[in-house]
């Protein structure tokens, strides 16, 4: 059986595991080393459970989103000019497909 705290409890967990997560891309970005695609998925999997379970997203996982989805608005612009990214873009359109679907859904 499980106790009716334990959704809380689990949903707290998940939020600290996000920020970590977040925390690592955050660093690793500032030190311009690559990002495992596997890293954004992880967040992206974690920021789906917050948004389902209606937990608001801490800080630096809120950061990145928001990071990700000006990147889209630039990239999407008319204006934009093609201009090779930083290694691991692909990650960053991986995770702003993601975060697109859940938009959609």
């Amino acid at each position: 059986m499980t106790e009716s705290g334990d959704k809380p409890d689990k949903m707290a967990e998940v939020a600290g595991l996000a920020a970590a997560i977040a925390d690592r891309i955050l660093d690793q970005h500032a030190a311009g080393t690559s990002i495992p695609p596997e890293q954004f998925r992880m967040l992206v999997r974690a920021a789906r459970m917050l948004l389902d379970n209606e937990v608001p997203w801490p800080p630096s996982v809120e950061h990145v989103v928001m990071e990700v989805a000006q990147r889209l608005q630039a990239a999407e612009a008319p204006s934009a000019e093609a201009l090779p990214g930083p290694k691991g873009d692909d990650v960053v359109v991986h995770l702003t497909r993601s975060l697109s679907a859940l938009k959609r859904s």
